[in-house]
C-alpha cells in the first residue's frame, strides 16, 4: 500500500479509535445502569481505555509523523500531542488525581483534541497530495 494512502489510513483509524474513547467514556455510566452486567465485562472496566491506548498510540505518532514531515504544520503535532498527553495522563494517573467527573472530562477533552489533530493532519495531506 502506497505509504501516503497508510498514513490517511492510520489518521481515520486513530480519529475512530479517538471517537470510540469518548462514546465509551460517556456513554458507560448509562450502559451499566441499564445493562449491570456489563460491568463485568472488559469493556465495562477501566482497562478499556488502556487497551485502546496500545492501539491509538502507535498509530497517532505514525500517522502524524508521516504527515508532518511533508506538510510541517506545527498545528497538528500540538493537537496530537495534547491528546495523547491527556489519554495517557488521565489512563495512569486519573485515579489518583481526578473524580470520576474529571477522568471523564480529561478523557473526553483528550480524546477531541486527538480526533482533531488527526482531521487536521488528514486534510493537510489530501490537500497537498503527501506522497513519500
Amino acid at each position: 500500500m502506497h505509504s501516503g494512502r497508510m498514513q490517511m489510513l492510520m489518521d481515520r483509524t486513530a480519529i475512530a479509535l479517538s471517537i470510540a474513547c469518548a462514546i465509551h467514556c460517556l456513554l458507560l455510566p448509562v450502559i451499566v445502569v441499564m445493562l449491570p452486567a456489563i460491568a463485568t465485562t472488559s469493556v465495562g472496566s477501566e482497562s478499556f481505555h488502556r487497551l485502546l491506548l496500545w492501539f491509538v498510540f502507535p498509530t497517532s505518532v505514525l500517522a502524524v509523523g508521516q504527515g508532518c514531515r511533508r506538510h510541517k504544520d506545527r498545528t497538528v503535532i500540538t493537537f496530537v500531542f495534547l491528546g495523547l498527553g491527556l489519554l495517557l495522563g488521565t489512563a495512569i494517573f486519573g485515579h489518583e488525581f481526578l473524580n470520576e467527573e474529571g477522568e471523564r472530562l480529561a478523557t473526553v477533552l483528550g480524546a477531541t483534541l486527538l480526533a482533531f489533530g488527526h482531521v487536521c493532519n488528514y486534510r493537510l495531506c489530501r490537500k497537498n497530495k503527501c506522497k513519500f
